[in-house]
């Protein structure tokens, strides 16, 4: 990523690729910017009028629930108003942190609080009231993921690559010829949609683009573009410390959960070698009073046996071991049988 502007800039503007790096950022962030900021208000006043209408005019009362399944922010089974835009993105993957749901209501407010659905994480500078507050990056991103836009995608995201390949993440503030001419077609081609055509402002500032490629005195907007160079820099950064943050928040929690899993674990391991030993001390048990019921049985055949006549107790023998004969002969015949 490029750094800020430094006092050496100043003598880079005798250089070609320096000026065709300026003019490819004053193109983005302030000619393009302004050409499609009114159809993008008009846009998104028609897609406010139909959500209005579809969710009955009911506001979204969802308290956001940090274990709710789905979406912790809205209740998917009773809000219309989040199943209703989930389905108007793109990706069905709304950023519903950085929308107060609160302001949907609102006639003014509402359409660009619902914009911020379809922007990127923008932290600190998520103080959008107007098409006016939003940058370059803000409208691509809403045109590329709202359903209400109808440019072919491969025209806006050709533009969102050249924005972030050729003007913001470059290691220095030069571009070829080759490849502003690229980046200027990219532009040309998406203000020509007949998505836009027919709008006045995106024709003005396809007649100035066309303009801006053949200039070569760039001085008088070079502060321009370097202040919304560093601007952008700046919330780039800062998104990446808000992501950074986040995950090494993130990697405490799962390290939290992680050692309480382990301790589950643990204490499971301990129930179940204590279950295991009782288990077997009832097994142990049972045997020992099954020997014991066959011992008092025994006991008790002895007794009878003793308290019977001789020739009694010969009959009771002989009876038993006839049955076990019959017992083995049965099984020996199963046996020959198969």
């Amino acid at each position: 990523m490029a750094s800020s502007s430094t006092p050496e800039t100043v003598g880079q503007l005798t250089k070609p690729e320096y000026r065709n790096w300026l003019a490819l950022g004053h193109a983005l962030t302030t000619v393009m910017c302004q050409g499609l900021r009114p159809f993008i208000t008009r846009e998104m006043k028609t897609f406010y009028t139909r959500l209005s209408a579809r969710t009955g005019g009911r506001p979204c009362t969802c308290v956001r629930v940090r274990r709710r399944k789905l979406n912790e922010y809205h209740d998917m089974s009773t809000c219309p108003w989040a199943n209703i835009l989930q389905a108007c993105h793109n990706r069905n993957k709304p950023n519903w942190k950085q929308s107060d749901p609160t302001k949907w209501m609102d006639p003014n407010l509402g359409p660009w609080e619902i914009a911020k659905l379809f922007l990127p994480d923008l932290g600190g500078h998520a103080d959008i009231k107007s098409a006016d507050d939003m940058d370059i990056t803000g409208i691509l991103n809403l045109m590329y993921w709202c359903s209400q836009f109808t440019i072919p995608q491969p025209l806006i995201n050709e533009v969102r690559e050249i924005r972030n390949n050729n003007w913001v993440h470059v290691p220095c503030l030069e571009l070829t010829d080759a490849d502003k001419k690229v980046a200027f077609d990219a532009i040309e081609n998406l203000l020509q949609d007949p998505n836009v055509a027919h709008d006045p402002d995106a024709q003005q500032a396809l007649k100035e683009i066309g303009n801006l490629k053949s200039i070569s005195d760039l001085h008088s907007m070079e502060a321009r573009v370097l202040a919304d160079f560093t601007k952008v820099i700046n919330i780039d950064l800062a998104r990446l410390k808000e992501e950074s943050a986040r995950l090494k928040e993130e990697s405490t929690r799962l390290k939290e959960e992680s050692a309480r899993n382990n301790e589950e674990q643990n204490q499971l391991k301990q129930q179940q070698e204590i279950l295991t030993k009782q288990l077997n001390k009832l097994n142990r048990r049972k045997k020992l009073e099954d020997s014991k019921s066959w011992l008092s049985l025994l006991g008790d055949l002895t007794g009878n046996v003793s308290g019977l006549r001789k020739c009694d107790a010969v009959v009771w023998l002989m009876l038993l071991s006839l049955c076990h004969f019959y017992v083995v002969l049965d099984h020996s015949s199963d046996r020959d049988g198969e």
